[in-house]
């Protein structure tokens, strides 16, 4: 039974994509949603991750909604602190594929499970 417990662990993280911070700084540019494995279909134009090569990120979604603050990676999660209210929140959310123009980020919102693929828009410098 441990063996197979470990079997099943080593599977589940094999699944997931080894973050490569090189690659991962830039502005990415949404371009797809998901919710429950279900596309939905939201004006993404906006929607937007900057991830700067000094660990600071900056998220623009649909409307007026922004945060801005610090990230760190692990072998195949993004950690976000955001830094723009009094209450500083942290989310962890898993990097399922990345390549140098593509990103894949799975999370869970309100219970729903939520994917975002994006397309890099520009590459990465310390300050933009």
């Amino acid at each position: 039974m441990i063996r197979l417990s470990l079997f099943l662990l080593f599977l589940m993280s094999a699944s997931a994509c080894t973050v490569d911070e090189q690659e991962l700084g830039g502005t990415w540019q949404a371009v797809a949603f998901f919710e429950n494995g279900k596309s939905v279909n939201l004006p993404l134009d906006s929607v937007q991750l900057k991830l700067l090569t000094s660990h600071v990120y900056q998220y623009r979604s649909i409307g007026l909604y922004a945060e801005a603050g610090y990230w760190e990676s692990t072998v195949n999660y993004l950690l976000l602190t955001d830094t723009t209210s009094a209450n500083k929140t942290q989310r962890l959310i898993k990097v399922v594929y990345q390549s140098s123009d593509s990103l894949k980020l799975k999370m869970e919102q309100d219970g729903k499970e939520q994917v975002l693929f994006f397309h890099k828009k520009s590459l990465p410098n310390a300050t933009n």
